[in-house]
């Protein structure tokens, strides 16, 4: 009786589940505008960071966004309590906007959600903080 062997060639050779990119693909086109640094770049994050500026309110302090994306928000806030924003905690936040749409009237939303901080900065007087919705 011949001895079968439990997987396919392929299987012992090329894992479905191996993530690896070819490098290939990962070169940019001569027409990409890509900053080395950005982190619209990085092959490993889904959603694009939008550098886009909004009223940002916490439970006392108000600030502004840097950049969004849809799992998280940068932002900069002024505080005296560096440690109500460490890394680990969770804050309530809530984003304001307006939208436009063609054809249509301006409409103010209030995004509210609680945040996990993931790091935060000090920029002068000001605090840079990371939170992932």
């Amino acid at each position: 009786m011949q001895n079968k062997e439990k997987y396919s060639d392929r299987r012992r050779n090329q894992r479905r589940h191996d993530r690896r990119t070819d490098p290939a693909l990962e070169t940019p086109l001569p027409d990409q505008n890509i900053r080395h640094g950005d982190r619209r770049c990085n092959p490993r994050r889904e959603s694009e960071r939008q550098n886009l500026s909004f009223e940002i309110l916490l439970s006392d302090q108000n600030g502004k966004t840097i950049n969004v994306s849809a799992s998280g928000v940068y932002f900069e806030v002024a505080i005296n309590d560096m440690e109500a924003f460490s890394p680990g905690s969770i804050i309530p936040l809530q984003i304001n906007t307006v939208t436009t749409t063609p054809y249509s009237k301006e409409r103010k939303l209030k995004l509210t959600g609680n945040g996990l901080v993931i790091r935060n900065c000090i920029i002068e007087t000001r605090v840079a903080i990371t939170a992932w919705a």
